[in-house]
């Protein structure tokens, strides 16, 4: 096709379109402009001049696409062009007809993508502001005024406005107080008086059906101009777009961000941003609590501790005097019948004073006791008290590594008390040495255990009546304990139980 019947035809298909258009030739020659190529530009004449002179030397992809249109007849690239000296993005789509060999005409659309440039960077800005955000160590710490001043500092840079605010109702949800106002212009939070809820009821209700409250004219917008003489007008706050800020789905308060000075639209992504920063504000709000709630806590654990420990201390004190009492009268007594019956009340009442030591020297609140440790303090007692020079013996211990309950320590402690001074007193009578051993075992949530001894046995009499076995099997029905006693060959005691 000629050259000129193209151009004919390519001017007609395009006039009346509002699209900046422009046809070349394989040279780069222009051969039509339309009128929004010229305000593109800002220049009056641009037929016969070269599409060249508005491309950047160092950009290939127009010089590429001519260069090869025998083989290329579409191109869509975004390059730098200039105006008026100056570069600026422009999104260039090109499509080529032949007219003859080695000649083509190009059809052109220009878009200037500043805007589109623009749009990138400032999503971008936002979403590096939340990547930023969601690491907060302030957020994650609970630490609220740090945390309020990084939200609303990095927000008011990430959507570029002047005021970004932050306001939690009081108790009685009559007022709405300002917890950080940071301004941009002097760079740091700034004061702001709290507001009455009450003289501005439309305002509030909003917030019970809207996500958003979003002004580009606030003064003259009817959800805010309740807000014009108390608040807008004395700050100049032209534009605004408030968030209500929930804890679980109740409004605690609002994020507010303001234009000062000039009207201002907020875009989508504006409002998709506040959204994000209402619940990282709301976020370090419920983190601050539950730290203060932690601290409450803590601060009643650490009191707790010091009554418990005063407390062991006390009853250790108490029982430790009446140990030294019923020790001074075991040494007044002037017969056996009388020190045996102290002499038990003393190895009882010692092995309970054993068990509050250990309670008592606890640095933490903790109602647990290491029975093992527990064990060999008591059976050490035991081979003290009832030591007797005319005989050899021997008192054998083996305890695995547990922490039991204070009430469970204290009643095997007791059993085996018992079974022990039984053992001495008994067991031995015909022989002048022996073992007493002491066994105790775990087994997941189980323990065993085993007190035997190699003396004469224990009579059938004794196994029904004695008052030491009647103690052992009321401590053992109190655990819930699994009792076994064979007295055939020497003494042996086996107790099963959960351990708690």
């Amino acid at each position: 096709m000629p050259k000129q019947n193209l151009l004919k035809m390519l001017q007609r298909l395009i006039s009346g379109m509002d699209e900046r258009l422009v046809i070349f030739d394989n040279l780069g020659e222009i051969l039509y402009a339309s009128y929004g190529i010229g305000q593109l530009f800002e220049e009056d004449n641009l037929e016969g001049r070269s599409i060249f002179e508005f491309v950047e030397d160092d950009v290939e992809d127009v010089h590429l696409f001519l260069n090869s249109l025998s083989g290329a007849h579409f191109k869509d690239v975004q390059i730098p062009m200039l105006r008026k000296g100056k570069k600026f993005p422009v999104r260039l789509r090109m499509a080529a007809w032949s007219i003859a060999e080695g000649e083509f005409v190009v059809l052109a659309s220009l878009v200037d993508a500043t805007s589109i440039e623009r749009k990138k960077r400032d999503l971008l800005r936002k979403t590096l502001t939340i990547e930023q955000l969601s690491k907060s160590h302030k957020i994650r710490t609970g630490k609220l005024h740090d945390a309020i001043y990084e939200i609303l500092e990095m927000s008011s840079k990430a959507v570029a406005t002047t005021r970004v605010n932050a306001w939690l109702f009081d108790d009685e949800n009559t007022r709405i107080e300002c917890i950080g106002n940071y301004d941009v212009r002097v760079n740091e939070l700034v004061p702001q008086d709290a507001l009455p809820v009450v003289d501005k009821p439309k305002y509030f209700s909003l917030f019970e059906t809207e996500k958003i409250i979003s002004a580009h004219d606030a003064q003259a917008t009817e959800a805010t101009s309740e807000l014009n003489e108390s608040y807008l007008i004395p700050n100049d706050i032209q534009a605004l777009m408030d968030i209500p800020l929930r804890i679980e789905g109740e409004i605690i308060g609002v994020i507010c961000f303001e234009e000062v000075g000039s009207k201002r639209f907020w875009s989508l992504q504006d409002q998709k941003f506040g959204l994000i920063a209402a619940q990282m504000v709301s976020l370090s709000i419920e983190t601050h609590k539950r730290k203060l709630v932690q601290q409450q806590l803590e601060s009643a654990l650490r009191l707790q501790q010091r009554l418990m420990s005063e407390t062991n201390h006390r009853i250790k004190n108490n029982l430790s005097i009446t140990l030294s009492l019923l020790r001074l009268q075991l040494s007044k007594c002037k017969d056996d019948y009388h020190r045996n019956l102290i002499q038990s009340a003393v190895n009882r009442l010692n092995s309970i004073v054993a068990l509050h030591e250990l309670l008592a020297d606890k640095s933490h609140l903790n109602l647990r006791v290491s029975l093992d440790h527990y064990g060999h303090q008591l059976t050490e007692g035991l081979r003290e008290s009832l030591n007797d020079p005319s005989k050899e013996i021997q008192l054998i211990t083996s305890f695995d590594s547990c922490e039991v309950s204070n009430d469970l320590a204290i009643t095997l402690g007791l059993i085996i008390n018992e079974t022990v001074t039984n053992a001495y007193k008994h067991a031995f009578k015909q022989q002048k040495n022996g073992v007493i051993r002491v066994d105790f075992s775990v087994d997941k949530n189980k323990g065993r255990l085993e007190i035997s001894d190699n003396g004469s046995g224990i009579s059938a009499g004794f196994l029904r009546d004695g008052e030491g076995m009647d103690i052992i099997k009321g401590m053992a029905e109190h655990i819930n304990a699994a009792i076994e006693i064979n007295g055939d060959a020497g003494t042996s005691i086996k107790l099963d139980f959960l351990l708690n």
